[in-house]
């Protein structure tokens, strides 16, 4: 999804991921971050948005509508970063119709501040997007 290497200070990259819901009832999703170390994870700021008609470096801040605001990429025991994936409906969770989709905006960025305590450290974050039915869940 978001692939960054050598990243220095005031870095970021941008890319989309569409999520579709192919079947034929409405559905509601959660998606947690799970990195292999929480150092770097905790330093690294993931911001969320759908709605971005160009979903770049430069596109990112023009339009869209932010879902997840400048949080953690993840941590090691799981970082929710939309909604919860506890049964039933939690605060934040996303909904698509039956056969929708929507694309998601997904922007890593290493603030500028960041010292040189970072320096070499990596990291790779998984998203795992849970999903439910909404009918009689």
């Amino acid at each position: 999804l978001v692939t960054f290497s050598g990243m220095t200070p005031g870095d970021q990259v941008t890319n989309p991921i569409t999520v579709t819901n192919a079947g034929t009832l409405a559905l509601r999703y959660a998606v947690t971050g799970t990195t292999t170390e929480d150092t770097l994870a905790a330093q690294l700021d993931l911001t969320i948005k759908s709605g971005v008609t160009t979903c770049t470096n430069a596109g990112f801040g023009v339009d869209g509508t932010v879902v997840y605001a400048a949080g953690n990429l993840g941590s090691t025991t799981g970082t929710n970063v939309i909604g919860d994936p506890a049964q039933g409906s939690q605060a934040g969770d996303r909904t698509l119709a039956a056969s929708a989709n929507e694309a998601l905006c997904f922007n890593v960025s290493l603030p500028s501040t960041t010292g040189n305590t970072y320096q070499g450290l990596s990291t790779t974050a998984t998203f795992a997007f849970q999903a439910e039915q909404t009918a009689n869940n």
